[in-house]
């Protein structure tokens, strides 16, 4: 039997968790409904076997969820991080504050990678949605080493939610000058709502007229859902992965009798456009990968849209040359030494061989030789500048090379002289 200690403490807790879902909850309705069933099963004893706060902690959890519908809801029996959080002697705000400082600061404020990948696209592998006033400068660097790209890919598949503010600083580069409605969030305790608009200036250079392309897995949560949500229904982004989690409402924690730690979700955003957002349904993509191929997918797919939109025939034929090459790295052909023993031989002044798994080129008149990486069975590439091409007789048998360079130089086709360099 529970002590009768702990049987007061229960019905403490209950009560106070029903006082909870009445104020806070972010569908008043609902929060009525939630409230009454439980008040209802605890008039009828339904509570009454429960003997330790684990149990009850799990039961409560259970019913809030099932009743609602919503998985955010948890009840948690954690004295020692309750006590925590009550007591501001054990963390002042600014020890708390200087800790948050500092491990942002070890993981860049969530910019894990910044660069300009092949075809002058730029990439952002954005981990977190950290408060701008702490990650604005390190935003605004990511954001202008981009600012010459082409095309600009945003990685979100790692990136579990953050704060507004970022999205709404990102957000503020990616569109014109003229202020837009970018979201709004209701906050039930309050019963406001909070308006986030694209800034009317930035720091630096806007990119309002780039293609952009959002990547996202089932692991994007929450804010990274709200930026990834809001660019698809503005018609400015192609997202491109999985569905995300469907991690709309804002949680928030309370703490009852000093022992329980409650989450309850207490606000929702509504985006301009659908009036709604992606509670429980998720984000959907516009381009259904897997999400390990998103970005090879995004990549390939942002090329073409160049090379579509290309009216220059020297830039076409400089992105078709990028691309066969951003093709190969993402599929990587393998080759072992016998299918690279056929390559080998002089063909006039230049000279092929292979060396520890390896196809190398070099010239006569030149001591060194350099690692050539397959594109395609029978062809190669020396780095980013020159490629090479064998060529085939009728049975089959390398007869030739044809080269190729990336600045427009004249091809030339060398004919097999020797079978092997020595």
């Amino acid at each position: 039997m529970p002590s009768s200690d702990f049987e007061s403490m229960r019905k403490d807790v209950i009560l106070e968790i029903i006082r909870l879902t009445e104020e806070k909850y972010v569908y008043p309705d609902a929060g009525k409904k939630i409230a009454a069933h439980i008040q209802k099963k605890l008039e009828g004893g339904e509570y009454d076997d429960i003997a330790t706060e684990q149990a009850l902690a799990s039961q409560l959890t259970t019913d809030l969820r099932s009743i609602s519908g919503d998985h955010h809801w948890s009840v948690r029996y954690d004295p020692k991080g309750a006590a925590t959080s009550v007591d501001p002697e054990n963390e002042p705000d600014e020890d708390r504050m200087a800790r948050y400082l500092e491990a942002s600061r070890k993981k860049n404020f969530g910019f894990e990678r910044v660069e300009r990948l092949k075809g002058n696209i730029g990439y952002i592998d954005l981990r977190y949605l950290h408060p701008s006033e702490h990650a604005g400068e390190t935003a605004v660097a990511a954001m202008q080493f981009v600012a010459h790209c082409d095309t600009l890919i945003i990685d979100l598949r790692q990136n579990h939610g953050g704060y507004p503010s970022m999205e709404q600083l990102l957000a503020s580069y990616l569109f014109d000058s003229e202020p837009r409605l970018f979201n709004t969030f209701y906050y039930r305790p309050t019963d406001d709502t909070q308006q986030f608009w694209t800034f009317p200036h930035v720091p630096g250079r806007r990119r309002p007229d780039i293609p952009l392309y959002l990547l996202i897995s089932g692991d994007t949560g929450s804010g990274a859902e709200a930026f990834a949500y809001s660019l698809k229904y503005m018609g400015r982004a192609t997202l491109i992965g999985e569905t995300t989690k469907g991690a709309a409402h804002p949680v928030t924690k309370e703490i009852v009798q000093g022992v329980f730690d409650v989450r309850l979700p207490y606000g929702r955003p509504i985006n301009p456009v659908t009036g709604t957002n992606w509670e429980g349904k998720g984000v959907e993509p516009h381009i259904a990968v897997p999400a390990d191929e998103a970005l090879k997918i995004a990549h390939l797919h942002a090329m073409e849209n160049l090379f579509e939109g290309c009216q220059d025939d020297d830039e076409k034929a400089s992105l078709m040359w990028a691309m066969e090459i951003i093709e190969s790295e993402y599929s990587p052909t393998v080759l072992d030494e016998t299918a690279l023993s056929r390559f080998e031989g002089a063909y006039e002044m230049l000279r092929f061989f292979v060396r520890d798994g390896d196809l190398f080129y070099g010239h006569a008149e030149i001591p060194d030789a350099w690692k050539l990486i397959p594109i395609s069975e029978t062809r190669f590439r020396l780095d980013e500048d020159m490629k090479f091409e064998f060529v085939l007789d009728p049975s089959d048998q390398v007869c030739a090379v044809r080269t190729t360079f990336v600045d427009g130089r004249p091809e030339r086709h060398t004919e097999k002289t020797e079978p092997d360099p020595g």
